[in-house]
């Protein structure tokens, strides 16, 4: 069974580390590389001891020759880091942001609502924004 090698930045903040218990239980997913700022040299474990006994690798600093291995990236960083990611993306790479990057599809409703000015403009259109709430009712709607 094949299974995609998986990036994650931001992984010791609260969404990245409960991103990370739900990925490691994932039978066709492979965390190659978790990345941080703060966190570089530390293990997962020292943020959650419920992954003490996980086989994971230790947090690293981000650098784009990583997505050369890397399948999927999960960004679960601040408003405007996913857009700075996405600048390395290789053709290969699918990036799912956590935050609010890629929500909006107009880059003057971005500025008004979170005071940044859109640096990753011209994806914006290809993006997908989906709530898995949403997902769920709809699946159940058309039933």
């Amino acid at each position: 069974m094949t299974k995609l090698n998986v990036l994650v930045c931001g992984s010791t903040g609260y969404i990245g580390i409960e991103l990370v218990k739900i990925l490691v239980r994932h039978k066709k997913v492979n965390i190659k590389y978790l990345c941080g700022n703060n966190s570089v040299g530390k293990n997962i474990s020292f943020y959650d001891k419920s992954l003490s006994k996980k086989k994971l690798p230790v947090i690293r600093k981000f650098k784009k020759n990583l997505l050369k291995e890397i399948d999927v990236i999960f960004s679960a960083q601040p408003n405007g880091e996913a857009q700075k990611l996405s600048k390395f993306l290789l053709d290969k790479n699918i990036l799912i942001d956590l935050s609010a990057d890629f929500r909006l599809k107009n880059k003057n409703e971005y500025l008004k609502w979170y005071k940044i000015k859109h640096s990753a403009q011209k994806l914006i259109k290809n993006s997908i924004y989906s709530l898995p709430e949403l997902k769920k009712i709809s699946s159940k709607i058309k039933k």
